[in-house]
Parts: structure tokens; C-alpha cells; sequence
């Protein structure tokens, strides 16, 4: 499949979408890493700080040079100021040297911001592929009373001209990766669409339990940070060992860089800034890592273990000794999260680093956010629901769950648990419609 997925893009552009877990951002990485192989230029950039970070590029305002414009008209007077020459022309030189760029969360791009996109490949007659991916029926884009113009149909990015302009080719993955469990999976495929029977209620129904009491076996997933906080804090607090931190490292290449801009990208690493553990915490891994001749340590996004032991060097933390859930030991070192930009250098496409920060990819792991838990895959999983309301958040919980049998739900709302179901379990029509007239070539 990834093969047919490069060899489409060497003529067109692709729409890649598809429910959590099916594998959308393996065959992104795969793709990235083909390119970059082959000595041909890739951007990758993210709708949102979060999905930049994840891509491991930058935000799609920050490589195009959109500043704070929320419409092609705002961008129009905006490209009339002092420095634009200069920053346009250097979008130039970037874009004629890149083969394709890839833009993560396409959901949350509204027609206008796909717009001004398109207006700028335009204008500087970007010749390479555009793939963009993600899941329109998952986080919607954030708009403030947006008034759709004559060539807009919604606020969506599908909505907007130039969307018919790309001509993409539309590919949906529609084999679950993360749960080998049929009835659960389609039951989150219709929690997606917005359309769950009786009969899928009351199995999720089967799930929920009204009192609650935390153990070290499970990771309870919270609507917002401070449940998560405290429980972690708690349950770190019962173990009878002494607190260890390790403090992150940051180094700036670039002086001249906003501080502000800096803080916004830490805040976005799925990584504490001081990690606080103890021997014998709980920990959750917030990367992929996979064997090399150098380290043979592995683990994915989302996988669980016990801190078992450190190793010093110079009285520093160096190495965590982690037993995961399957009992396999890693050695765990920290990890090096870049924040950069991409420069043309030599007639050549680089990513030249701002600044970096080196810090242990492990959280503590009885407690996280739905926002910090994205493409996480997380074994013994229970979702406190008290806090999650908004669109697609349910959904989005629900699926981080591999195994149904060690998912366990909290409800202790008063409404009753079908009625808090209808209300939260929504679609969009727009995006009901677009999905159904949209023909897609779907592969496993």
C-alpha cells in the first residue's frame, strides 16, 4: 500500500483519511522516510502546534507566512508590509526545491486557511505533490463567525474552491491497526459517523462503572489537566522510594528566536519539561522507537512499563531502566525534539534547527488528557467522562482503547448515559455529505 501511495504522488495529490488506528500516521512516516532516502524534499507541517510537533515539522502559519490572517484578503493587505518581499521570496526559494509537502489534521484547516494555502502555491507556481491527511469526522477547524464567501460550500477545507483545484486523489485506510477486536471496532466506526443504535449503547453501557477507585494496573484518561495531575501525583506519592527528576535541556541556536515562540513549542512536546518519577512508577512511552544496529530498545506511542532501575553519568540520569507490560527490559535514553525551519542551503532542501530540547520520551502513566493522547494505543485504558463534552472528544478517547475486555468507562452524571450519548455522539452534515459523495479507494 505504500508503495501504490508513492507512486500515485509522483502525479497527483492525495487526500488520505480513515478512522483512529487504522494507520495513517504509520504510512505518513513511511512516506516522509522514502523521500527523504531518495534525496528529494519533503515538508511536513501540522494544522496545529500539537499535530506539528507529532509530524515533526512546523505549523502551516509559520511555513507559509500567514502571521495572524484568518482570510485571503487579511493575507493580501498583510503581504504588503515591510519585510514580505523578503519572507516570500524565501518561501520561493523553499518551495522550488520541495517535492511534496504533507499537511497533518487536515480537519482542522477551515476553507479559508485552505484557501490562502492554495493562493500561495499559486502565486509562487509550486510544481510538486500535496497530501494532506487526517479525519474530517475527528476535530473540526476552530473559526470565529466565519461568513463563507460565493466559492464556499462549508467551513471545512473540502468546502472551498480550491479544494476542487487540488484534485485529489481519495484514499481511505479502513483496517483497524490498534484493536484486533471486530465489535468494538465498529462500534467506534459508528461513534465516527455519529450514528450508534440502542443496541451499540448498551454495549458501551456494559463498559461503565459509577465508583471508581484508581490502581497502577490502568491509565485513566481525562477531559482536562488537572484531574490528570492529581492523580498522577497521587498515585506517585504511594510509592514508598525517594523522587527522582530529571530536568530537560534546552539549547538555542538562534538568538534572535521570540522566547515566546520557544515556550509554545515545549508546550506542545507530549514530554514533561522535569520529568518526576520514582523506582517503581508507571510510565508511558510518548514515541515510536524502532531497533537500529546502534540500540536495539523498542517501544511505540502509547506502550506501558515500570521504572525498574537508573543509570548515572556524572551524577546525571542518563538511562532509565524500563520493564514494559510485555516483560521485556529497555534502556530508555533521552530523546531529541528539534524546533526549526526549512531553508533552501546549497540549492539543497534542509531543516535547520532553531533550537532543541532533550528529555526522556516517558510520562507518568495513571493519569492523561484526551489532548496528550492523540495517536496513543493504550492497553488496560479507562475513560473518566465527567469533562469530556466537545465534538469527536468521546470518540477520540474511546479508541485509544487495543483491548475492549481492559476498557473501563466512568459516568457519574446524573442524565442518563443514552441521552449523554445522542448529545455528544455527533457529525456534522457537511461532513456526512462530503463523505458520501466523495469516491475513495479504500485499502487495508
Amino acid at each position: 500500500m505504500i508503495d501504490e501511495l508513492i507512486n500515485f504522488l509522483k502525479t497527483e495529490n492525495i487526500f488520505l483519511t480513515g478512522g483512529a488506528g487504522v494507520g495513517k500516521s504509520y504510512a505518513v512516516s513511511k512516506i516522509i522516510k522514502h523521500y527523504k532516502n531518495e534525496n528529494l524534499g519533503v515538508v511536513s507541517l501540522g494544522s496545529t502546534g500539537i499535530s506539528a510537533v507529532n509530524i515533526g515539522g512546523l505549523t502551516l502559519h509559520s511555513f507559509f507566512g500567514f502571521g495572524i490572517c484568518k482570510n485571503k484578503n487579511e493575507l493580501s493587505e498583510y503581504d504588503k508590509g515591510s519585510k514580505a518581499k523578503e519572507r516570500i521570496k524565501n518561501l520561493k526559494n523553499i518551495l522550488d526545491k520541495t517535492e511534496l509537502i504533507i499537511i497533518d489534521e487536515i480537519s482542522m484547516v477551515s476553507a479559508d486557511l485552505f484557501e490562502m494555502i492554495y493562493l500561495r502555491l499559486i502565486n509562487l507556481t509550486y510544481k510538486g505533490r500535496v497530501m494532506v491527511v487526517g479525519d474530517f469526522y475527528q476535530l473540526p477547524p476552530i473559526t470565529k463567525d466565519q461568513n463563507l464567501d460565493l466559492f464556499q460550500r462549508s467551513i471545512y477545507a473540502f468546502g472551498s474552491y480550491s479544494w476542487e483545484m487540488m484534485r485529489f486523489k481519495n484514499i481511505e485506510l479502513i483496517k483497524p491497526k490498534r484493536t484486533k477486536n471486530l465489535e468494538f471496532f465498529k462500534v467506534l466506526s459508528k461513534i465516527r459517523v455519529g450514528k450508534i443504535s440502542i443496541e451499540d449503547a448498551r454495549y458501551l453501557y456494559g463498559f461503565t462503572e459509577v465508583k471508581f477507585t484508581p490502581s497502577s494496573d490502568e491509565t485513566v484518561l481525562f477531559g482536562r489537566n488537572k484531574e490528570a495531575n492529581e492523580l498522577n501525583v497521587f498515585m506517585l506519592e504511594k510509592i514508598n522510594s525517594p523522587l527522582l527528576k530529571h530536568i530537560g535541556k534546552t539549547i538555542i541556536n538562534d538568538n534572535l528566536v521570540h522566547k515566546d515562540r520557544i515556550d509554545k513549542w515545549l508546550n506542545n512536546l507530549n514530554v514533561a519539561t522535569t520529568f518526576e518519577f520514582k523506582i517503581g512508577a508507571k510510565v508511558i512511552f510518548t514515541i515510536n522507537k524502532y531497533k537500529n544496529i546502534i540500540d536495539d530498545s523498542e517501544f511505540y506511542n502509547g506502550e506501558q512499563g515500570v521504572i525498574k532501575d537508573v543509570f548515572l553519568n556524572d551524577g546525571e540520569i542518563s538511562e532509565i531502566l524500563v520493564e514494559k507490560n510485555n516483560g521485556e527490559l529497555v534502556e530508555v535514553k533521552p530523546n531529541n525534539y528539534d524546533f526549526g525551519e526549512y531553508v533552501n542551503e546549497d540549492d539543497e532542501l534542509k531543516y535547520s534547527v532553531i533550537a532543541s530540547f532533550s528529555q526522556f520520551p516517558l510520562r507518568l502513566a495513571y493519569a492523561i488528557t484526551i489532548h496528550k493522547s492523540q495517536g496513543m494505543s493504550i492497553e488496560r485504558l479507562t475513560c473518566d467522562l465527567t469533562h469530556i463534552f466537545a465534538e469527536g472528544q468521546l470518540y477520540v478517547a474511546l479508541s485509544r482503547a487495543i483491548e475492549p475486555n481492559n476498557l473501563k468507562i466512568v459516568y457519574k452524571k446524573s442524565e442518563n448515559f443514552n441521552s449523554y450519548l445522542n448529545r455528544v455522539i455527533k457529525s456534522h452534515k457537511d461532513v456526512d455529505e462530503f463523505y458520501e459523495k466523495t469516491d475513495f479507494l479504500k485499502y487495508e
